[in-house]
């Protein structure tokens, strides 16, 4: 046989041969994630949810995918897309999975909007440094029967798998599950305002859990009905004593709750816990006189102090670890808990709860301690470093006879403490006899509620990618402690292990390696110009304080004329430390812009000469291997060549 047919022979069968076990693997449904996450891989509690769906009771997916996104939705689209047809190919006969790509304006589109209404989403594609306003699909509808469950638009920070199993589960039960929101001054249900005369909106943690359970707005002077499955109470410390002894009978026949006390709720200063309760709807503002005060607030401490919890409302925590940058000016009472410094971290215990959260961040929140003479388990959730300490809250802010209570006002002196402050916490205790006695407790006490705010639930949509560059800039889990908490109360902690399965964004290390040394020249000079900054206004305010102590201590002078002197030294005083302050912050924003053309010029010279090796480098070993193939080439060639003919030969 010819060699040249001996060889297209052998390759057609290796071409057969591959083409088959192709095959092979696809009708026998065998699938591998290599990565390291293995985000394109469902979790084995998934795959028992989808073994579970049984032709009786089928369930129809419907996703709607654009077929090309901008950069940033890549990874979206491609770990929804790999989710979707591993449960197709893991799937029996009672799921069925319709995957749908649908351009603008097409009669797929308008399908989606009319059947499940999920419309497309703008977004802003920045790509070969064009901006254009793209429509994006990136919406899944589940339907069983007359349940169905939607999720209009994956965002970037969203998991696709815990999306979808979450809606899975949601429509293939019976009943969601409830939870009870008692309504105190605190309305994140949402409320209408007869002043203003508008609907208040409710906070977006109620449209996170309706998601998942039945969201249910109870009365506060009534008992808590016995269908509520976990007990949601926000600002504890605006309820009076009746309620407190519903909700403590509730807690006390061992039915978990979650309660948030807030020492300085930013969201309305009014509802801290030295203020008196609100009046009822329509008796806020009188125009004859103040406004009645509302009813006499409950022994809130005396409570907590049952459930095992000790808690000073006038203690305003704060950390000075902060690990950003970015947030450089940040007050220290915004507290980052993730891992310090030391290498200690918070989120390293057993509780499900906290377990592999990355950061959380708390907003001038409250100090929790373990009651004195209390059996109860007290297990920190949420705790600060050992860098921080706590401000009284009179301290704080300043009452205003006009406009109220306004704060925050950030004091000068602080208190220092030396050790860990708890934050949150888990309290449980087991069941007791004798007449009288509890059933136990479960009880998750969270000293803030501010952080459970609308704001961080918009950045876990959208994701920590500030700059767009792919990479998490910042990710807070505030969203998902909340959930976990909720979860973990009700028994369901089914989707807690999905939560956690995020993608890790690596930085390119040796590009940080190498600029390391700019950006900590970068960090230095700004700290540099604030202590500066701080140090030029300080003495200027010390001057000010020099001139109205001289003219106390003028003895000479009667007090009119003091009066008079001191009024005109302050307005001058006044004057020139504002027109000081404005030319010191002005010097302090352009010392900080030097330095930060400055640290972007080095990063641009790493990342210029990066460039330079990436274009150079990968060319040298195919030249090399080309070179070697060649004189190879050339010396087989000079071997074959019989010795008669070689040059020189006899």
């Amino acid at each position: 046989m010819h060699p040249r047919i001996h060889r297209f022979i052998r390759f057609s069968s290796l071409l057969v041969t591959a083409v088959s076990l192709g095959y092979v693997a696809q009708r026998t449904n065998v699938r591998a994630d290599v990565t390291e996450e293995g985000l394109s891989q469902i979790t084995k509690p998934t795959q028992a949810l989808i073994a579970s769906i049984s032709p009786e009771r089928p369930v129809v997916i419907h996703a709607y995918v654009s077929k090309e996104v901008p950069r940033e939705y890549v990874a979206v689209r491609s770990q929804l897309l790999s989710i979707l047809r591993e449960m197709q190919a893991r799937g029996g006969a009672g799921l069925t999975v319709r995957i749908v790509e649908p351009e603008p304006y097409s009669p797929e589109a308008q399908e989606a909007v009319d059947n499940y209404g999920i419309s497309p989403s703008p977004v802003t594609s920045r790509e070969a440094g064009r901006v254009q306003q793209m429509q994006l699909f990136l919406g899944v509808a589940f339907v069983s029967g007359p349940h169905e469950e939607v999720v209009p638009f994956l965002d970037r920070g969203l998991s696709p798998e815990y999306e979808i199993v979450r809606a899975l589960r949601t429509v293939t039960q019976e009943k969601k599950k409830v939870v009870g929101v008692l309504r105190t001054d605190a309305t994140i249900m949402g409320n209408f305002d007869l002043q203003a005369r508008r609907q208040q909106p409710a906070w977006r943690v109620i449209a996170e859990l309706k998601k998942q359970y039945e969201v249910r707005s109870l009365n506060p002077g009534a008992e808590i009905p016995a269908d509520v499955d976990v007990l949601l109470v926000p600002q504890l410390s605006s309820t009076t004593t009746p309620q407190l002894e519903f909700i403590q009978k509730y807690i006390d026949a061992g039915r978990p709750a979650l309660l948030t006390v807030d020492p300085m709720p930013l969201f309305d200063m009014s509802l801290s816990p030295s203020e008196p309760m609100k009046p009822p709807p329509g008796q806020q503002q009188n125009m004859f006189g103040p406004p009645p005060p509302g009813e006499p607030k409950g022994d809130f401490r005396g409570f907590l102090s049952k459930l095992g919890v000790d808690w000073d409302p006038e203690k305003i925590v704060f950390d000075t670890d902060n690990p950003h940058p970015s947030f450089a000016g940040t007050p220290p009472h915004v507290i980052f808990v993730g891992k310090r410094p030391d290498g200690t971290d918070p989120f390293a215990g057993e509780d499900p709860i906290a377990a592999g959260l990355s950061e959380v961040v708390v907003l001038f929140g409250g100090e929790l301690k373990p009651s004195a003479g209390h059996e109860a388990e007290f297990v920190p959730l949420l705790r600060t470093g050992t860098r921080g300490g706590f401000n009284k809250f009179d301290d704080m802010v300043e009452r205003h006879m006009l406009f109220g209570l306004q704060g925050p006002v950030l004091p000068r002196q602080r208190t220092m403490l030396a050790e860990s402050q708890v934050l949150a916490a888990h309290v449980t205790a087991g069941e007791t006899s004798g007449e009288g006695a509890s059933k136990g407790k479960n009880v998750v006490v969270v000293a803030d509620l501010d952080l459970f705010g609308d704001q961080f639930f918009v950045l876990n949509e959208r994701g920590g990618d500030l700059d767009g560059d792919g990479v998490d800039d910042i990710r807070f889990d505030n969203v998902t402690f909340l959930l976990n908490a909720i979860d973990a109360l009700s028994g369901d902690a089914g989707l807690v292990e999905l939560r956690g399965r995020k993608s890790k964004y690596r930085r390119l290390s040796k590009v940080d390696d190498l600029t390391k040394a700019a950006s900590d020249k970068r960090n230095e000079e700004v700290a540099s110009a604030s202590a500066k900054a701080e140090a030029d206004i300080k003495a200027a305010q010390d001057a000010l304080d020099a001139a109205v102590k001289k003219i106390n201590d003028d003895t000479s002078l009667d007090e009119t004329t003091k009066a008079v002197l001191l009024k005109s030294a302050e307005e001058a005083e006044n004057r020139r430390l504002n027109a000081k302050r404005e030319l010191i912050m002005r010097d302090k924003v352009r010392a900080m812009e030097r330095t930060e053309s400055e640290h972007l010029a080095e990063v641009r010279k790493v990342e210029d000469w990066i460039r330079v090796l990436a274009v150079l480098v990968p060319p040298v070993p195919a030249i090399l291997l080309g070179f070697f193939i060649f004189m190879r080439k050339r010396q087989r060639e000079q071997d074959a060549i019989p010795s008669s003919r070689k040059r020189g030969a006899k």
